[in-house]
């Protein structure tokens, strides 16, 4: 019987083992502070930019002059740009072309909106995604490195091809099938190389991460 004597000890041994090699291997969060303002959903564009969304750009911008080790990515340039042009002092526009210099605010997709997939024809895509391009390159000589089309419900093939071929070096979303997100959940399959169509070549291609929860924030 003596040896069920040790069985405490062991279990205590073999616990302690296993937070060690768990403190050995830190899990690395990444937290990403996001802009993610609907171009016109439960009220009108103006409208939603004397509620909420002006003040957004205005508190990002002091805050982050104020912590350095904060970040932020803006989405959609429709409230931005009409922050930028109205609502904005000089001194704040001295803030932003700071902050973009120091990679402390980034531009992600860069377009007007995050475009709908299941019903948007690619023209439209292509129009809205050129608008917002120009803005950025006039007024601050960049051009978005990532997209993040966290929101529309549902994933098309024309997205990642329209932007690999607009140079993002990304792509991120989120809403996909459920069903489809829990498999690739369990296989670790939440990163992959996106070919829209066997028939594109490697340069219609783009290095594609789902969000892992099912929403637009992970």
């Amino acid at each position: 019987m003596w040896p069920l004597g040790w069985l405490p000890v062991v279990a205590q041994l073999v616990l302690l083992r296993f937070l060690v090699a768990r403190a050995e291997s830190p899990i690395r969060v990444f937290v990403v502070p996001h802009s993610h303002m609907d171009v016109g959903w439960l009220y009108t564009v103006q409208e939603s930019l004397r509620a909420y969304a002006a003040n957004v750009y205005t508190s990002v911008v002091e805050e982050l002059t104020l912590r350095k080790h904060r970040r932020f990515i803006a989405v959609e340039q429709e409230y931005f740009r009409l922050w930028w042009d109205g609502i904005a002092s000089d001194r704040q526009k001295r803030q932003v072309h700071h902050l973009l210099a120091t990679r402390r605010l980034e531009f992600v997709i860069g377009g007007q909106v995050m475009h709908d997939e299941a019903v948007t024809h690619f023209d439209d895509q292509i129009l809205q995604l050129t608008e917002g391009h120009g803005f950025l390159y006039e007024t601050f000589g960049i051009r978005p490195r990532f997209s993040w089309q966290v929101d529309p419900f549902g994933a098309s093939a024309t997205t990642p091809t329209l932007f690999a071929l607009a140079g993002f070096h990304a792509h991120i979303i989120s809403r996909i099938d459920y069903d489809l997100k829990d498999s690739m959940q369990k296989t670790r399959g939440l990163q992959f190389v996106w070919r829209g169509s066997p028939s594109l070549s490697a340069e219609q291609e783009i290095f594609t991460h789902v969000l892992d929860q099912y929403s637009y924030c992970s």
